[in-house]
C-alpha cells in the first residue's frame, strides 16, 4: 500500500466510525428519552462525547505528525543554512529559482561562476541571467568565471554520455575573449573538476550537484538546486571548492593551445 492511499483508508474508516458512533448515540438517546431515564440519556451523551473527541484526537493525529517532522526538516534546512530547494523538472520551481538569481546579481557586490560553458550567465542569445550580468560587468563588478575544460576526463565521459563528440558547440572561445576584452572585471579561465554548477555573489549561493544519470538520451538537466545562505558553513565550503579550482585553473589562450587551435 502507497504512502497516500495509507491516510486515505484511515480517514475513510474513521468517518464510518463516527457515523456509527452518532447513529448508535442517537438512538440510545431517543429510548432513554421516550422513557424518562434522564440521566441515563445524560450519561449516553457524556459518553458519545469523550468518544467523539477520542475519534477527533485520532483523526488529526497523522496531521500532526506530518507537521511535526515538516517543522523538524525546515529547522535543519535553517540550521545548516539552507535557504531554498529547487526543483529544475518543475515549472515554476524553476522560475522561481531563476528570478532569485536575477535579483541576487542585480545586488551583487562581486560574483563567482562554476559551470559546464556559462551560457546562462554570459551569452546574450540565452537570455535568462545576461542582462543582470551585463548591468554588473559595466558597472565594473567583478565577475571570476570557471568553465569545464573541454578536453578533460570527466567531460569526455559526458560527452558519450550524452552523444556528443569534440568541444562543446556552447563554447565558443572567440566570443569569450571578446567578452574579456570589453570587461575589464571578467575574468574567465578553465578546470578540470567536474562535480556541479555553482553560482555565488556576496549574499547569495546556488549549487546544481553534477551527475551521470540519464532519463532519456542525453543526461537529465532537470534535477535540483540548493540555495545556501552566505553566512552558513555550506556557503564557506563551496567558496572554498571554487577558490582551489581557480587557483589550478587555465587561462583561455592556454586551452586553445592544448586543443590544437578551436
Amino acid at each position: 500500500m502507497s504512502n497516500q492511499e495509507r491516510p486515505s483508508k484511515f480517514y475513510l474508516t474513521n468517518t464510518i466510525l463516527e457515523i456509527v458512533l452518532f447513529t448508535l448515540a442517537a438512538l440510545v438517546l431517543n429510548l432513554f428519552l421516550g422513557n424518562d431515564m434522564f440521566k441515563s440519556a445524560v450519561a449516553t451523551a457524556i459518553i458519545a462525547i469523550i468518544l467523539e473527541i477520542i475519534l477527533k484526537v485520532k483523526g488529526i493525529s497523522p496531521l500532526l505528525n506530518k507537521a511535526k517532522k515538516v517543522e523538524t526538516l525546515y529547522e535543519n534546512l535553517e540550521k545548516n543554512g539552507v535557504n531554498n530547494i529547487y526543483f529544475m523538472y518543475d515549472r515554476n520551481s524553476k522560475k522561481e529559482r531563476n528570478e532569485k538569481t536575477q535579483i541576487a546579481i542585480s545586488e551583487a557586490s562581486y560574483m563567482y561562476l562554476l559551470a559546464e560553458t556559462g551560457r546562462s550567465y554570459i551569452d546574450a542569445s540565452t537570455d535568462r541571467h545576461w542582462k543582470e550580468v551585463k548591468s554588473q560587468l559595466d558597472k565594473s563588478t567583478s565577475f571570476k568565471v570557471l568553465l569545464i575544460h573541454p578536453e578533460c576526463e570527466n567531460k569526455i565521459v559526458r560527452n558519450k554520455l550524452n552523444n556528443s563528440t569534440g568541444v562543446d558547440r556552447k563554447l565558443n572561445f572567440e566570443e569569450l575573449k571578446v567578452l574579456v576584452s570589453k570587461y575589464q572585471t571578467l575574468e574567465i579561465r578553465f578546470t578540470d573538476q567536474v562535480y556541479n554548477t555553482l553560482f555565488f555573489t556576496n549574499n547569495y549561493m546556488i549549487y546544481d550537484p553534477y551527475h551521470l544519470g540519464k532519463t532519456s538520451e542525453r543526461l537529465e538537466n532537470n534535477f535540483l538546486a540548493i540555495e545556501f545562505d552566505s553566512s552558513s558553513s555550506n556557503y564557506k565550503t563551496m567558496k572554498s571548492h571554487f577558490d582551489y579550482c581557480w587557483s589550478k585553473s587555465k587561462s583561455i589562450e592556454d586551452v586553445e593551445v592544448e586543443l590544437g587551435g578551436v
